[in-house]
């Protein structure tokens, strides 16, 4: 009877050890979620309007000489949604054939989220996020970024980054306005390319950062594989 009141003790103890710790995981992730999800909502909607120059309320406060910025997320909301039109990717209509085959009745535009800017009636821009793996320098973690280009399809007007694993000081200097002014302007078509070595000249050349070969072609090459795919998806423009 002893031996049984120690094992069912063990059995116990055990489920309590391996119960707490889950069930505060839960906790915490239940609490988590919703607060990260609106970080990368609020996110977002931040890198579309500074790529159109739309202003939001963002306040500042300077302690011991540093200088700190928040950003109010209810103003962010509001500003997003007066001025930028989302749309969703039109659903892929399946038509079952008498051979049982099946073929799309309607082709999605480019599967993306695309977000216009429309302005006293004329279209400003259009850009789509893109997340891909295998970018850059951490080729394991994926890189996201948004794109935004002029109306004519092919001239960017600008780039933001969302999220990127790259080395701080080194890689990480692709969230530096210096090096993502460079992208304003230039021409997509029929590629993007990072020099190094030299100034970059052409219409769609910009410069790698320095110490940061890797990530600089991985930008390089993560534009041109989005902008290709976006292409393809349009229909009317062929790559």
């Amino acid at each position: 009877m002893e031996e049984l009141k120690k094992i069912i003790l063990r059995v116990a103890s055990i489920i309590l050890i391996t119960f707490l710790p889950c069930a505060g995981l839960l906790m915490v992730y239940f609490y988590t979620s919703p607060k990260i999800a609106e970080y990368y909502d609020v996110k977002e909607k931040r890198a579309v309007l500074d790529i159109f120059h739309i202003p939001y309320r963002v306040k500042e406060k300077s302690i011991a000489g540093f200088t700190f910025k928040s950003y109010d997320k209810k103003d962010i909301k509001e500003v997003f949604g007066n001025n930028i039109t989302v749309e969703e990717p039109t659903p892929i209509s399946w038509e079952t054939q008498p051979a049982g085959t099946q073929t799309a009745k309607e082709k999605p535009i480019s599967g993306k989220r695309i977000f216009k800017y429309v302005k006293d009636e004329k279209l400003q821009g259009l850009g789509f996020v893109e997340s891909k793996m295998g970018y850059g320098y951490n080729k394991s973690s994926a890189m996201s970024l948004f794109i935004c280009v002029e109306p004519d399809l092919e001239t960017l007007k600008g780039i933001e980054v969302l999220d990127h694993s790259e080395t701080p000081g080194l890689g990480g200097r692709i969230t530096e306005d210096q090096f993502k002014k460079q992208f304003i302007g230039k021409k997509l078509r029929p590629k993007i390319f990072v020099v190094k070595g030299k100034r970059s000249e052409g219409a769609n050349e910009v410069d790698a950062i320095t110490g940061a070969t890797n990530t600089s072609r991985g930008i390089e090459s993560f534009l041109n594989d989005a902008m290709k795919e976006f292409w393809a998806g349009q229909g009317d423009i062929t790559w």
